[in-house]
């Protein structure tokens, strides 16, 4: 089991559906620190696009809400 994986939890690997179980060989193991710089990259791919761009991205993932304008930079689960 890997534990230093952004998407460990537990014995469970919540980045893929349905959940598998957390193993060293995983082709899709991350550390924190790359998982929050990806997001940040997103972030920052996203708040560049055109607004209607930004809106529909916003409607689909996040509920309508714009953390890539709004200056929130928590780590979501799930999320682009």
């Amino acid at each position: 089991m890997n534990t230093s994986c952004f998407a460990c939890r537990g014995d469970e690997c919540i980045a893929l559906k349905p959940a598998k179980a957390c193993c060293e060989g995983c082709r899709f193991f991350k550390t924190m620190r790359r998982a929050r710089i990806g997001r940040k990259r997103a972030r920052a791919l996203i708040a560049a696009k055109p607004p209607e761009h930004q809106k529909y991205i916003a409607d689909k993932y996040y509920q309508g809400a714009m953390p890539w304008k709004e200056g929130k930079h928590h780590d979501d689960q799930g999320t682009a």
